[in-house]
């Protein structure tokens, strides 16, 4: 099978959306930090494209008076409100705000690409292809690879959002506001990092807004130390997303917790059929389904390209598969598999050359964790 890179009906990651240049800006920055920072800026990315992708962000907004001091509405992107929860102990529910249909799978592959394409400085190419059934993504390597990849990315944290809207708006606790598009946009904002901390992020009608004023801050020297206390909480709960440890309070703010506990429901009156974040929202590529989907299309890949060995496979994503890693991915790694035509008698042995072999998958290309073998990237 022949193959151009140059051919390829696909994109730059991002490339459609003004925002773009700001992250590039958060990228160049990001080169020289550990993988957990880069993981958990991801995170933030996404929670400022998942607002963007939200139409209609004054039908989700809701009066919260947990929120910290300047601010007094609240949407996030779990049915759980962080400041009730992190700083009145409220089981509080609020539905969770939904970026328009289709716009958060393409998102999450756009950025994850984007930022695997910049911190991988041997990466001489990255498009974004989608839609298609010969990859995800296609990336070229400094030494002449050609890597065909399936992407299923999703962030660990989703981080809500809080305003400062005027009083004549608000309607009560946990009320909708009653406020139009225009009114909204003069509101200040911040992105809320949980335990009463949080990013200022100016109005909401403000140029490239929240991108440029969360970017600005990030990058700023001068904020480095409270970037690395809420780095240690990002840090804190992907352990406890790992190793499902429903005793550690911010489980149930990090994505797929399930359902909250029975006093919840009890003493705050959580809808009974309702969850707090489902198994949909799985991090990483820790969704049993994508990892599914994942390995079939690797190997598929795999059969179409057998003959071609500068062309290799693999699986891109923010996160390893945390959970579900060791039942789903592990035994897949050290994988080699062959055709039947392939098969030749060797000394009276049947068997398969090493170079008629290929594996599952070659790589995993993640921020963190990621399995590269012997390149560099």
């Amino acid at each position: 099978m022949t193959f151009d890179i140059n051919s390829i009906n696909g994109h730059e990651p991002l490339i459609n959306y003004p925002w773009r240049t700001e992250v590039d800006i958060l990228l160049s920055w990001l080169k020289n930090q550990d993988s957990s920072k880069k993981a958990f800026y991801f995170d933030l990315i996404m929670s400022a494209a998942y607002i963007d992708a939200t139409s209609g962000l004054e039908k989700n907004i809701e009066a919260c008076s947990n929120t910290p001091t300047d601010y007094n509405a609240y949407l996030g992107f779990i049915n759980l409100c962080s400041p009730c929860y992190s700083n009145g102990g409220k089981w509080s529910y609020q539905k969770a705000a939904k970026p328009q249909s289709g716009a958060l799978g393409k998102l999450s592959s756009e950025v994850i690409l984007r930022f695997i394409e910049k911190l991988y400085p041997e990466l001489e190419k990255v498009i974004a292809v989608g839609g298609t059934e010969t990859a995800d993504a296609i990336l070229k390597h400094s030494n002449g690879m050609i890597i065909l990849a399936e992407v299923k990315s999703a962030p660990l944290l989703t981080y809500p959002f809080v305003f400062k809207v005027k009083e004549s708006c608000l309607n009560g606790e946990h009320e909708k506001l009653t406020i139009t598009n225009s009114q909204l946009r003069e509101c200040y904002s911040a992105i809320y990092l949980h335990n009463n901390q949080y990013i200022e992020l100016g109005k909401v009608g403000d140029h490239l807004w929240p991108f440029k004023s969360l970017v600005d801050f990030l990058v700023n020297p001068s904020n480095r130390f409270f970037i690395n206390t809420i780095t240690a909480l990002w840090l804190e709960a992907k352990n406890a997303y790992s190793q499902k440890d429903r005793s550690n309070k911010i489980y149930y703010l990090a994505n797929a917790s399930g359902n909250p506990p029975k006093i919840a429901k009890e003493n705050n009156s959580w809808p009974k059929s309702e969850s707090i974040s489902d198994s949909k929202t799985s991090v990483g590529m820790d969704r049993t389904d994508d990892i599914k989907k994942g390995i079939y299309q690797s190997l598929k890949i795999g059969t179409q390209l057998k003959s071609n060995p500068e062309f290799k496979t693999a699986l891109i994503s923010n996160l390893p598969a945390y959970r579900h890693g060791k039942e789903y991915v592990t035994p897949f790694i050290n994988m080699y598999w062959g055709l039947e035509e392939d098969i030749k008698n060797i000394e009276g042995t049947q068997a398969i050359m090493l170079e008629d072999l290929r594996r599952v998958f070659d790589f995993i290309i993640t921020l963190e964790e990621p399995i590269l073998r012997n390149i560099n990237l």
